[in-house]
């Protein structure tokens, strides 16, 4: 096929297929985790659908306070925090086994892992809670996340799915016959920088699907180890499955679908419950580049609860998924 003159039209059309054919390949071949999640089947997953469909939520509890949501946040970080520093240091994935919580009193109901080894909770989703259990799980997910060096794998993806997009971009333009005036030549510029912005969420978005089961993974270990009962905890999964409509996990999903979550976690409860050393893989144990007294003290003053949320700035952000309440800078 003779391929016609380059125009700003068909830069971006063949961009958007030579990023997505790219970034695909390049996933593909780089998006290994350092912990093997144990594998689901469709069998699985369709026992979990059965499950999220007939799942009934109980009756809406009292409604929280702000000093009791903020209190419920700290026993649950106090009781996971022993068993969350010997995973971390365990995975060795990250240099810091330490993080900073905080409480938000918002009403969405979210959680997010942020640079700078944070983690906020919202008061939304800690008031739907019915039991420690839950949030604990809520809150060992988030910190999984810092444990697996997911913000610095996201960044890093992310800045590798925009030089992909970019070095496309720049094959498809180079020597066009087809665009030779400034407003053109201005208009494929923008075109290839849009382009590369896509890029670099789809290689975040694509990895994002094992990173939160992953999180999940880990979350379940250090549930295991502080004493939590893992079927209690996996009641959040019901929920999120419930909330949400998507059934199947797509191409460009950042989370998995709800079912295959569900299953997912399911299999690492099975993992757990006959694992001898009640840690995550096979790997020797790695040595941490902190101690346990050095980890801070997690927030108990009002003023400062909510410090982190307040001052975000989504335009600071190099790319921000704000479904995913990642920043990458």
């Amino acid at each position: 096929m003779t391929r016609g003159p380059l125009t700003v039209r068909n830069c971006i059309f063949e961009t958007r297929w030579l990023l997505l054919a790219a970034v695909r390949i390049w996933v593909t071949a780089c998006s290994g985790l350092q912990n093997t999640v144990p594998a689901v089947n469709e069998s699985d997953t369709r026992s979990a659908l059965v499950e999220i469909e007939s799942f009934t939520p109980s009756d809406a509890a009292d409604p929280l306070s702000r000093a009791e949501a903020r209190q419920r946040l700290f026993d649950a970080y106090r009781n996971i925090k022993p068993a969350a520093v010997e995973v971390c240091r365990h995975t060795g994935e990250s240099r810091v086994c330490a993080w900073d919580v905080s409480y938000s009193d918002l009403g969405e109901y979210n959680a997010f892992a942020t640079t700078g080894y944070k983690v906020v909770v919202f008061h939304g989703i800690i008031s739907e809670t019915d039991n420690e259990s839950e949030l604990a799980y809520v809150l060992a997910h988030e910190l999984a996340h810092h444990i697996a060096d997911h913000i610095n794998e996201s960044r890093s993806r992310a800045n590798t799915g925009m030089m992909i997009t970019g070095l496309g971009v720049a094959a498809l333009t180079h020597g066009s016959s087809g665009c030779a005036t400034y407003a053109c030549l201005s208009a494929l510029q923008n075109a290839a920088q849009a382009s590369m912005q896509v890029g670099g969420n789809i290689g975040v978005l694509m990895f994002s699907v094992d990173q939160e089961k992953e999180a999940d993974y880990l979350a379940a270990y250090i549930l295991a180890r502080s004493g939590y009962d893992l079927a209690s905890s996996r009641t959040m999964l019901l929920k999120f499955g419930a909330k949400s409509d998507q059934t199947e996990t797509g191409f460009l999903n950042s989370h998995p679908a709800g079912p295959e979550r569900l299953a997912s976690y399911d299999k690492s409860i099975a993992e757990i419950q006959n694992d001898p050393d009640g840690l995550p893989g096979d790997e020797p144990v790695a040595q941490s580049t902190v101690r346990s007294e050095e980890i801070p003290a997690v927030e108990s003053d009002a003023s400062a609860s909510t410090t982190a949320e307040r001052n975000f700035n989504a335009r600071n952000c190099r790319i921000y998924l704000p479904k995913e309440n990642i920043c990458i800078h």
